[in-house]
């Protein structure tokens, strides 16, 4: 029980709070402490997320896709090349890296279709299949059954009003775009009802000689009164078969067949559109495009030279000392403004010369000039297609000589396509020697393209901040990346950062004087409780004593 200020008329509250307000000196120092270092956790998750968004962004700029760009990427590069077809109507086509220069000329024989079957009007008379309301099967067909067939599998069908069965016309269609064999495998069926027409129409989902239908029932009832006489010999008896198409290409005597109309020869990507008028041929102009190979490294170095920017800034950020984290009871003392503006001086300079960003600039600076081994192109260096690392206080920034560099493109575009996305076949070793494992990932880095390389150093800086700082809330971020980033930090470090084991600390050390504060004050508490008794009982014999005299008269 705290007793304060009752004999002594003392504000023993206010005493022990000045008291305790002493003490929590080294406790506010590492709370201050404790969050200084989360800020500082954030930022390096927020560079992190940029190094991440901008690979990803840069990726799918160039290839479509945020994925890993592959050689097999490369050769699909659909701005490296341009193509231009002389008739559209015919056939349209767009280049990859892997297109032949020059004038093709396509003639187009037959295209592609899918195996189709309408049927006749089943609303018609006589006899209407359907009864008045054009959706129920009339009586007459209850119990019919038949089976449709496809290169995939066969399914039966029942015309009937048991569970399972097929009652109404939207009934049937539901069953022929759902149909699987017994293994749940889809026969590939699109099936729709016109009922302006009063017919239905079945086809398969693909197209190409491959593809086919059949349908089967033992009276021939119901096939035959819903496709016809003639349909239903075709029906039962072969079936029902898709197109391929079939082209003729650089006048070359031997037809190139494929099963659908869209595909890819020599790396010019065809969509048919029509067939060749007899005796005509469509001419398709390939080459190099320039401006379309300039536009996409421009865009990668602007967006490069900003993350760049973005890591010089927090590098060289002011340090402002003097503004130390709030404690909560300084944030009361102050307004809303305020808080603001000093959080922002605090926070400021929290990466400032940070080691390990420093490290990725400089490694990437550095691999970016080396030379690319074994390119195939005329080009080794980034300098011999007009591309250079600005002056030292750029930062690392690149600069480039349009008329070089359009020169460079024009002269051997696959060279300089090469030279920046290379990928190495070097295998490095998860077994070996420290010396064999160093000099396999350098052979690796030598045989890599530069912005390759760019990516490479970006994401070895990246696992190392994770290391210091942890994943925060960006896992699947970085994952998307590189889908084994997380491995090394979760199996060598089991999750716990750096920056994780400083707080783990701090947050014990904390504990630790807020215990020690605790116990202090509960002392002081009962000191003055043991010196509010000792006065009360002083003041109790005081006035005993001057009543026995008589003195309290």
């Amino acid at each position: 029980m705290r007793i304060g200020g009752i004999a002594s008329g003392m504000d023993t509250e206010q005493m022990v709070k000045d008291l305790i307000k002493a003490e929590r000196v080294r406790v506010d120092k590492l709370l201050r402490q404790e969050q200084r270092i989360k800020w500082r956790q954030e930022a390096y998750h927020d560079v992190n997320r940029k190094m991440a968004n901008f690979i990803l962004n840069t990726r799918k700029a160039l290839s479509g896709s945020d994925r890993a760009i592959t050689t097999g990427t490369v050769e699909r590069f659909d701005w490296v090349k341009s193509v231009v077809s002389s008739d559209e109507s015919i056939v349209k086509a767009t280049a990859t890296t892997a297109s032949m220069n020059g004038v093709h000329t396509v003639e187009v024989k037959s295209l592609a279709e899918v195996a189709s079957i309408t049927s006749i009007d089943i609303t018609g008379t006589p006899p209407s299949m359907l009864e008045a309301d054009g959706i129920t099967f009339t009586p007459a067909y209850l119990g019919n059954e038949f089976t449709i067939t496809t290169k995939t599998g066969s399914v039966p069908i029942t015309i009937g009003t048991d569970t399972g069965q097929v009652k109404t016309i939207d009934d049937l269609v539901s069953s022929i775009n759902k149909a699987t064999d017994v293994d749940g495998t889809s026969l590939g069926l699109r099936a729709s009802y016109d009922s302006s027409l009063g017919k239905l129409m079945v086809t398969t989902r693909e197209t190409g000689k491959e593809q086919s239908i059949q349908m089967l029932d033992g009276a021939g009832t119901f096939v035959q009164d819903m496709f016809g006489a003639t349909s239903y010999a075709t029906l039962s008896t072969g079936a029902i078969k898709g197109a391929s198409a079939r082209i003729i290409l650089n006048g070359d005597a031997t037809e190139i067949e494929k099963p659908t109309n869209n595909f890819s020869v020599f790396g010019i990507n065809l969509q048919l559109q029509s067939v060749s008028p007899v005796g005509t041929e469509v001419t398709l102009n390939v080459n190099a495009d320039v401006d379309g190979i300039y536009k996409k490294v421009e865009e990668f170095i602007v967006n490069y030279n900003q993350m760049i920017d973005d890591v010089n800034g927090l590098l060289g950020q002011k340090f402002h000392r003097d503004f130390a984290p709030l404690t909560q009871e300084e944030k009361n003392a102050m307004s809303e403004d305020e808080v603001k503006l000093w959080e922002e001086k605090s926070k400021s300079g929290l990466l400032k010369q940070d080691e390990g960003l420093t490290r990725i600039l400089q490694s990437t600076r550095t691999s970016i000039y080396n030379e690319v081994q074994e390119t195939t192109g005329q080009f080794n260096h980034i300098t011999n297609i007009g591309i250079t690392t600005g002056s030292y206080q750029q930062g690392g920034k690149l600069v480039i000589d349009e008329e070089k560099l359009r020169a460079a493109i024009s002269n051997d575009p696959e060279g300089v396509v090469n030279l920046l996305f290379k990928t190495s076949d070097t295998v490095v070793p998860t077994e070996g020697t420290p010396e064999e494992i160093r000099d396999a990932k350098q052979q690796k880095a030598n045989e890599t393209g530069i912005f390759q390389r760019i990516y490479d150093d970006m994401i070895t800086g990246m696992k190392d901040v994770i290391r210091r700082s942890g994943f925060g809330p960006d896992a699947s971020l970085y994952r998307t990346v590189q889908s084994n980033m997380l491995i090394d930090f979760v199996t060598s470090n089991g999750s716990v950062s750096v920056i994780d084991r400083d707080l783990s600390s701090i947050n014990t050390s904390i504990a630790r004087e807020e215990r020690i504060i605790a116990s202090r004050e509960d002392r002081y508490w009962r000191q003055f409780s043991a010196m509010e008794k000792a006065m009360n009982q002083m003041q109790q014999q005081s006035s005993w004593l001057m009543n026995q005299l008589g003195m309290g008269q």
